[in-house]
This record gives structure tokens, C-alpha cells and sequence, in this order.
């Protein structure tokens, strides 16, 4: 109604616009109703350059205005990107469960409070430093700061305090180490890798490197140790599975990304080929972190055959899009990358072989015998040994998945042979019993000349 009621809006003053802009911004109708950017931009007949300087300008000197709780939660869950928030939680708490038990729930619970604050953070100081940028794009003009339903100093303030309290949550609750990695991949996010989308198409592996710290902070969380085969594992898992997953993206926004002005491969490559490429290059690599994380001797070699299966299925589809570079196909990329990253993690930790030690050195839920004080006969004590209830279920679901083993069927279904040598034909145990044959045979030629002098 406001500018209805001026003609000739488009060649109206500037500063006229600007300020009719700003309080239609404030008002409490376009909060409640989330009134389309667009609509306001029609009025005018500057550049899209122009418009997104006035937006973010006027975003950033808006007043601001009382908000109800639901408003101001609903905006920082925006700023905070909740769902990507919540893949960091996934992910760091995969690096948390590789370690095995007994687990410390408590460990647990600050770890993702604190990579949730974390991810908020570094989400919020990316948005204010790209108000600009973000609306220019459709994807992205309807966020808080370009829409004005925010100022960018609240937004800044809400990035420090979710920063400072992240730090000291996991500083306290789990260790020094865990806070400093996330403290530092805070900074790297925010300071590095998003500037760096402007200016050169090597910020997409600065993301994945900070993609790849939660699973790290993870393992250190559960055992304090930095360089470990789970920390590497999982961390080299997140950094090779963002390529195909952001690159076929990318590709599919390729148009909307440049409009912002952003250094992206897909951006400069019209045929699709570099981009392909990539993409084919990295899920090539991830098959073969199933097979290191089962010689390393971090899980079982049962998670190198489903891994393999499950990677055969993704690097089928970068042949395809590599062969033929289009939209659907770099679809089919993206929506594959959705499902693999929890069901590659989540083999990953199953047969993490911590489970099976962390069994091996538990003692089992029994009563103690203890001599009574001032007496010659031991009575049973009301005393008991403290058991991880969550490495026994591991363990109960491992011998059930065993029995369900198709080997274990067909031997069984023979009935003339004992069905204790049916690991014979596990394939499992076939192959950990030729790694170790090899191991004990290399150790044997290399201690040979010194028993013969």
C-alpha cells in the first residue's frame, strides 16, 4: 500500500525509496508474513549490482525492533544453518562412537552442544560477511541479514557468544584439545574460507578441510589423542566425500553462483568436464578408505566388503556424469552423497574393532567376593563391576548379523560337515587370515638371516 500510493515509484528519489524500503523492512507484516524481496526490487530500475548495495545497506543500518521469542529463535536457527549444524553433530559424533566404549554420555552430550554452537558460530559469521553476495542470489536472498530482519552487529554478536561458549563448553566437559580444534575451525571458516570464495576456485577443498575437523574433534573428545587411524580415517572420509557432494551441487547452481560473484569450478567450466572430472577423481579415492581402515587394523574387513559395495554403486555414478555432464546426472551425484556419508559412517563405527577390545578388557556384570571385615569366609558382596550396556548390544547385534551371514547358511544347510569350520568360507576370515599369513610370513624372512648367523 505504501508504494501504491506513490506514482511513478520507479523514478521516484532514491532516498525516498530507500526509506519507504526501510520501514517497509521494519514492519511487523513483513516479519510475520516473510513478504518476497522481489517484490520490493520490481520498483526499481537500478542494476542488480546497485540493488544488492542498497540492500545490504539498508539490512545493516535497520533499527531494530522488539522480536518475540519465536521470531528471534526462528532467525537464529537460520543464521546457525540448523540443518548443516546437524551434520556436524552426525559427524563428530561418528569420529565420538569409532572409539568404542564404555562411553561417557556426558563426554557425548557436550560434544554436540558444543560442535552444534560451533557450526552456528561459524554459519552466522559467514552470513554477515556476505550480506552482499547473498542477496544477489535466489537461493539465498530471503536469509536473515539480506532481508533485513536482522542488523549485522546482532548477527556478530550472536557468532561471538555461540564462539566463546562452544569453546568453554567443550574446554570443560571433554579437553583442551577438542575446544582448540574447534576454536580454530571456527576462525578457518570463517576467516579463510569465506573470503576465499571470492577470489579463488581452491576455497572448496578449504571447505572440506573444515568439513573434516568435527569427526577429528570426535576422537579426540573420546580418547584425547590427535594422531590416531580413527581420527585419520574419518576425517580423510568427510574431506574426499564433500568433493562429490558440493561439486554436483555447485554444478547444478552453477548459474546462480556466478551471479554472486563466486570463484567456483563449475562456474568457469560451460562443458562440465573439470567439474567431472573432480567428482570422478575423489569417488575413485573414497574406495579405497574401506580397505585402509581394515589393514590399519581399525575395523573388521567386513566393512571393507560393504564399503566397496556401497562405493561400486557411487563412482558408477560419476562414470556417468563424467561421460555425460548434465543436470540430471549431477543430480543423481547429490542425492547419492545424502545417503552415503551416514550409512559409510555409520559401517564405519559398527565394526570399529574398539567394540570388540573395548569387550575383551571389560569385566563382565558380577558380584564381587569379598571378606567380611573381622571374619575368615567370603560372602558374596552387593558390590559389582560396572559394564558398558552399549558395547554388549554392539557386540549381541555383531553374532547376530554373523549367523545371518550367507556363508553361515549355505554350510548349514549342507548337514554333513561341523558347522564350527564354517569360517572356512567367510570371506571375512579368509582375508584376515591371509593378512596375517603375510604379516607373520614377512616377519619370519626378515628374522631368518639373523637366527642363521
Amino acid at each position: 500500500a505504501e508504494f501504491k500510493s506513490i506514482p511513478n515509484a520507479a523514478s521516484a528519489n532514491p532516498l525516498t525509496m530507500l526509506a519507504l524500503r526501510r520501514n517497509h523492512l521494519l514492519s511487523a507484516h513483513l516479519r510475520r508474513h516473510n513478504a518476497p524481496i522481489f517484490r520490493i526490487l520490481s520498483l526499481s530500475t537500478r542494476t542488480d549490482a546497485q540493488l544488492s548495495s542498497t540492500i545490504s545497506e539498508v539490512s545493516a543500518a535497520s533499527v531494530a525492533v522488539p522480536l518475540s521469542l519465536n521470531e528471534r529463535l526462528t532467525i537464529y536457527s537460520q543464521l546457525s544453518k540448523a540443518r548443516l549444524s546437524s551434520l556436524v553433530v552426525l559427524t563428530a559424533g561418528a569420529g565420538f562412537f569409532m572409539m568404542g566404549g564404555p562411553i561417557s554420555w556426558s563426554s557425548f552430550a557436550a560434544l554436540s552442544v558444543g560442535t552444534t554452537l560451533a557450526a552456528a558460530s561459524a554459519n552466522t559469521f559467514n552470513q554477515a560477511w556476505e550480506v552482499k553476495t547473498d542477496a544477489m542470489m535466489k537461493r539465498t536472498m530471503m536469509r536473515p541479514l539480506p532481508r533485513g530482519a536482522i542488523t549485522t552487529n546482532h548477527a556478530v554478536a550472536f557468532g561471538a557468544a555461540t564462539a566463546v561458549t562452544s569453546t568453554a563448553l567443550l574446554a570443560a566437559a571433554c579437553n583442551p584439545l577438542t575446544a582448540s580444534l574447534s576454536l580454530f575451525n571456527i576462525g578457518l571458516y570463517s576467516l579463510v574460507y569465506t573470503p576465499m570464495k571470492q577470489t579463488s576456485e581452491w576455497n572448496t577443498w578449504v571447505g572440506a578441510l573444515v568439513g573434516a575437523i568435527p569427526p577429528v574433534m570426535g576422537v579426540t573428545a573420546a580418547n584425547g589423542m590427535l594422531f590416531s587411524p580413527e581420527a585419520m580415517l574419518t576425517g580423510a572420509a568427510l574431506f574426499m566425500w564433500q568433493m562429490p557432494h558440493f561439486f554436483a551441487l555447485s554444478w547444478r547452481l552453477r548459474h546462480d553462483y556466478a551471479r554472486g560473484g563466486y570463484k567456483m569450478i563449475p562456474c568457469a567450466d560451460p562443458s562440465g568436464a573439470r567439474t567431472a572430472g573432480v567428482i570422478m577423481r575423489y569417488a575413485v579415492g573414497l574406495t579405497a578408505l574401506p580397505l585402509a581402515a581394515a589393514a590399519s587394523g581399525a575395523t573388521s574387513y567386513m566393512f571393507a566388503l560393504e564399503g566397496l559395495a556401497i562405493n561400486a554403486y557411487a563412482v558408477n555414478l560419476a562414470r556417468q556424469f563424467y561421460a555425460t555432464p548434465s543436470t540430471a546426472n549431477a543430480q543423481k551425484v547429490f542425492m547419492c552423497s545424502l545417503w552415503y556419508l551416514p550409512a559409510v559412517l555409520g559401517l564405519m563405527v559398527f565394526h570399529s574393532k574398539n567394540w570388540d577390545e573395548s569387550a575383551a578388557t571389560q569385566p563382565q556384570h558380577e558380584p564381587l567376593l569379598q571378606l567380611v571385615e573381622g571374619g575368615d569366609e567370603p560372602e558374596q558382596s552387593t558390590a559389582v563391576v560396572a559394564t558398558d550396556e552399549w558395547t554388549r548390544k554392539v557386540n549381541e547385534v555383531k553374532a547376530y548379523l554373523k549367523e545371518m551371514c550367507v556363508h553361515e547358511y549355505l554350510w548349514k544347510a549342507s548337514g554333513d560337515v561341523k558347522t564350527d569350520e564354517s569360517h572356512l568360507f567367510c570371506p571375512v576370515v579368509v582375508t584376515e587370515s591371509a593378512v596375517d599369513t603375510v604379516q607373520t610370513t614377512r616377519a619370519i624372512t626378515k628374522d631368518l638371516p639373523r637366527a642363521i648367523q
